[in-house]
């Protein structure tokens, strides 16, 4: 196995960890549309198709600036919210939460507006960049407040990784750094408590080793 991962290009080695971050799954009728707070606006247009398509009667966008204050002089979640409007989206039917700072905090500030605006939420879509979706996943499942959790389908943009790094500001080391140091935080933050535990297949564990070895580190903790 060492000397097959040796062979291959970080490509090929980056593309293994996005697979199994991309934790996606089909989409059904729901009771809300969950976007969590991101430096990519793109999640923005997800969440419209996906209500203009009559999944859910309202979305719920949390996000303050978090580590993206860098991209943006409003709080993501304003500017995911303003991108939705432009698209044709009802601002009636946009929950805003400003609040949050990371994805735990989306989860429980979120769960509070959904309880004091008495929103049904047996079911909700969860809306965030590709390589995020497996930690949103994760963190969903242990940081929200209530039994029983709601059931829990993700989704995201329509884009493959070739596509996705193609984007001068999501080009391939920036998301490379930034995904290796997502799995790195699926693997140590069960223990903190923030997320449930995953199993990590050993191909995607030999990929991140050597991502890390040839020099992906810089969103390590």
């Amino acid at each position: 196995m060492r000397r097959l991962v040796l062979q291959q290009s970080d490509r090929d080695l980056a593309k293994i960890v996005w697979d199994y971050m991309r934790y996606e799954q089909p989409i059904e009728k729901t009771d809300l549309i969950f976007v969590l707070g991101s430096d990519d606006v793109r999640i923005a247009d997800r969440a419209a198709e996906i209500y203009q398509a009559g999944y859910a009667p309202a979305i719920l966008v949390s996000g303050d600036s978090g580590s993206t204050g860098k991209f943006f002089d409003r709080s993501e979640a304003e500017m995911l919210e303003q991108r939705m409007i432009k698209l044709g989206i009802p601002p009636s039917v946009i929950i805003k939460e400003e609040h949050a700072t990371n994805t735990g905090e989306n989860i429980i500030f979120g769960y509070k507006m959904i309880v004091e605006l008495g929103l049904r939420a047996s079911s909700i879509l969860l809306v965030q960049k590709p390589f995020m979706l497996r930690r949103t996943y994760a963190t969903f499942m242990q940081q929200w407040p209530a039994d029983p959790k709601p059931r829990i389908m993700t989704t995201t943009i329509k884009a493959s990784f070739d596509e996705y790094t193609s984007d001068a500001r999501y080009d391939f080391s920036h998301t490379v750094n930034t995904m290796v140091g997502d799995l790195q935080r699926v693997m140590l933050y069960p223990k903190k408590g923030f997320q449930i535990t995953q199993d990590i297949p050993p191909d995607v564990l030999d990929a991140y080793n050597e991502l890390i070895r040839r020099g992906y580190t810089k969103h390590l903790l």
